[in-house]
């Protein structure tokens, strides 16, 4: 296994625990029953310490389970999965809120990301469709004046080769 396939094992791993934690913050039912099962403090004393008078499950305590002793701690903190509601875990639901979120703060993505939306983009086509007319029109009206100035140097000429005629029989008379 190269570094890359064990990077790749590390962020599922940590996907896993973030979506295993916010399962268990967004079920209380699951809470409640870890609460009961797990010990609030491993020391006897603690809650004094704490301030806490009532008392939770202490782990000193004897919990006889069918007659075995107690001595091991699978058999003091014992969870079932049966016992865990799986029905609020789906990737829908999830997707769903996620989806939601975004509907909520698409305004301020696009904003803060500087995202282009398919408004903008008709704006900036409509823009575009009118620059090249523009530039078109730009290109005609440049291309007429060229050909109007054009034939305007030739009557100039013309007239000024009449004028350089009149001035040159004049001088010869």
């Amino acid at each position: 296994m190269d570094a890359m396939e064990a990077v790749a094992i590390i962020i599922l791993i940590i996907a896993i625990v973030i979506l295993v934690y916010y399962y268990l913050l967004n079920s209380p039912e699951t809470m409640a029953k870890i609460r009961k099962v797990v010990p609030q403090s491993a020391d006897a004393h603690m809650n004094e310490v704490l301030g806490n008078d009532n008392q939770g499950y202490d782990l000193a305590k004897e919990d006889l389970v069918d007659g075995e002793d107690s001595g091991s701690m699978s058999k003091r903190i014992k969870v079932k999965l049966s016992d865990i509601d799986m029905s609020s875990l789906n990737t829908d639901a999830f997707s769903n809120k996620i989806d939601a979120f975004l509907d909520a703060k698409s305004d301020e993505l696009i904003k803060d990301w500087s995202l282009a939306t398919t408004n903008d983009l008709e704006e900036l086509q409509t823009k575009f469709t009118e620059t090249t007319s523009s530039v078109d029109n730009l290109e005609k009206n440049f291309e007429e004046f060229k050909k109007s100035s054009e034939e305007f140097q030739k009557v100039t000429e013309e007239r000024l080769g009449d004028l350089d005629q009149r001035i040159e029989s004049l001088e010869n008379k």
